[in-house]
């Protein structure tokens, strides 16, 4: 078997308003119904599909948490742009700019988090 690419990944969420509200108003996500009055956040090529807590949509993950997930978006601007944003929105950086691996090669990455607490990543390549 050959994995080609992440399609999607699903949050279980106390509050989906409130985590559009984060995804679309601030990380500039694409927030879409689809199927049953289902919601997802489209980014590039991707989505994350959102379950409200006590009403998840079947398969789902054997211990579905709202906060339980540590998520790296790879950003277009600079971070000290992402940083200008979010102080914008008032949302507190929770680590200062460093350096760490992506799935490319080295990211600078600095860390915030979402409406459940989930710890978002957000990062660039410096070389590309």
């Amino acid at each position: 078997m050959h994995i080609k690419r992440l399609d999607h990944l699903v949050l279980t969420v106390k509050d989906i308003q409130a985590s559009c509200a984060f995804y679309a108003g601030v990380l500039g996500m694409q927030v879409n119904t689809f199927a049953d009055n289902r919601t997802a956040l489209h980014f590039g090529q991707m989505k994350i599909n959102l379950h409200q807590q006590g009403h998840e949509f079947e398969p789902k993950a054997k211990y579905p948490t709202p906060g339980s997930a540590d998520l790296c978006f790879i950003v277009e601007q600079s971070l000290d742009e992402v940083m200008a944003i979010l102080q914008q929105h008032n949302i507190p950086v929770e680590q200062q700019p460093s350096t760490r691996t992506g799935a490319c090669g080295k990211i600078n990455s600095i860390y915030i988090r979402d409406p459940d607490n989930n710890l978002i990543e957000l990062a660039n390549y410096p070389d590309k």
